[in-house]
């Protein structure tokens, strides 16, 4: 059995989080965190939340080494790319269930198409390129994309599906 975790990049700049990762790391508790991070905390930009502006960097001292003293696995994955994604996990899951050791997934590249809140704009903070950048990888853009390109589905088959699911919303 192992367990299953999740939390958002902002709350990585908080006491607790760095607590529970040491205590994880320590006890080699069999773990699986996903980190999921779009580059901002709210409205303000991962530079002004965090060391370093990525939580990867921080956590390279968390790192698996075979000197036989604790640590954890660490990897990266972009959140648009829904197959590395599944890929990245299944890979890390694994790991975790042989080896009893704890892993964190850091997923970055993530879209944020509402914003973090409706008490106002997501233009107040993000640039006009960023939210370009958010069009372009929306994440059901990307994986309509990518059912696509890997032949999961044809192009009828998803526009039925995102028809009926239209219907619904």
């Amino acid at each position: 059995e192992i367990a299953f975790g999740t939390i958002g990049n902002a709350s990585c700049a908080e006491g607790l989080f760095w607590e529970s990762i040491n205590a994880i790391a320590v006890l080699q508790a069999p773990a699986l965190l996903a980190i999921w991070d779009d580059g901002y905390g709210i409205s303000v930009p991962n530079e002004l939340q965090v060391a370093k502006a990525d939580i990867s960097n921080i956590l390279e001292g968390f790192q698996r080494r075979n000197d036989g003293k604790p640590g954890m696995e660490l990897f990266k994955a972009s959140g648009w790319d829904y197959f590395q994604l599944r890929s990245t996990f299944l890979k890390a899951e694994n790991l975790v269930r042989a080896c009893h050791i704890p892993a964190i997934v850091h997923v970055i590249e993530l879209t944020q198409p509402q914003g973090h809140s409706t008490s106002g704009s997501q233009e107040r903070y993000k640039s006009a390129e960023r939210m370009k950048w958010e069009r372009e990888f929306d994440c059901l853009r990307k994986m309509r994309e990518s059912l696509l390109r890997e032949t999961v589905a044809i192009s009828e088959e998803l526009n039925e599906i995102e028809s009926q699911e239209r219907a619904v919303v």
